[in-house]
């Protein structure tokens, strides 16, 4: 079973510390997390950016870079 895309509402509460969606919104911008605010104005927080910035996501994948000694002839 797949965990679902967004944290729960307990996940979100259980991370801030507030039940409150002001609150929660607060403490997210107060850590500068990334989030939305949907709707019924509560706080959208997607699992992977959270599990990123908790430090026990999957790493990604190494990005391209480019080769700047070639482009020098090197």
């Amino acid at each position: 079973m797949e965990s679902p895309l967004f944290l729960t509402a307990d996940e979100l509460s259980t991370l801030t510390g507030f039940k409150s969606p002001a609150r929660q919104v607060e403490w997210l911008r107060t850590k500068g997390w990334r989030f939305e605010v949907n709707g019924n104005r509560r706080a959208i927080v997607a699992r992977k950016y959270a599990e990123k910035m908790l430090g026990c996501g999957v790493p990604e994948a190494q990005t391209y870079q480019p080769n700047f000694g070639a482009m020098q002839g090197a």
